[in-house]
């Protein structure tokens, strides 16, 4: 490390230390960013359970008629969900209390069904449709 004389190696030497704090301290961005976007390196080493798990699996089929079934299923809880979400969107103009109500409902519905993000939107846009209609109503009556 000696260059030059012991005032350049005492400016390299507290530089060094600088940089060595914060990279302890974990202040060094270029190492923080590396973690973030980086994936994980680890390998399990015990793996054999899984394997053999995974390799039943793999053995055995799924029928045609099985994964007709689970089509149907999707398809029929998609269903479900944009009724919700048209009916919701819709008493937002037209009849709020009848159909913010039923829209709450097929949104929960959509939600334990699996579309968690439908029925979500379902649910919120009915609560305000139903909220909205109970506030301005005293106004124009």
């Amino acid at each position: 490390m000696r260059q030059h004389g012991g005032n350049l190696d005492k400016t390299t030497k507290e530089r060094f230390q600088k940089e060595q704090l914060r990279t302890e301290s974990g202040l060094n961005s270029k190492e923080e960013y590396a973690a973030e976007i980086t994936a994980p390196s680890r390998r399990i080493h015990y793996a054999e359970p899984y394997q053999a798990k995974h390799a039943e699996v793999e053995k055995s089929e799924v029928s045609d008629e099985e994964i007709d079934d689970l089509v149907e299923a999707v398809t029929r809880n998609k269903a479900v969900g944009y009724v919700a979400l048209f009916v919701a969107l819709a008493s937002l103009f037209v009849w709020p209390v009848l159909l913010g109500v039923s829209g709450i409902i097929l949104g929960v519905i959509a939600f334990l069904m699996g579309n968690k993000g439908i029925g979500t939107w379902s649910v919120v846009l009915g609560f305000i449709a139903v909220a909205a209609y109970f506030l301005l109503f005293p106004f124009y009556s």
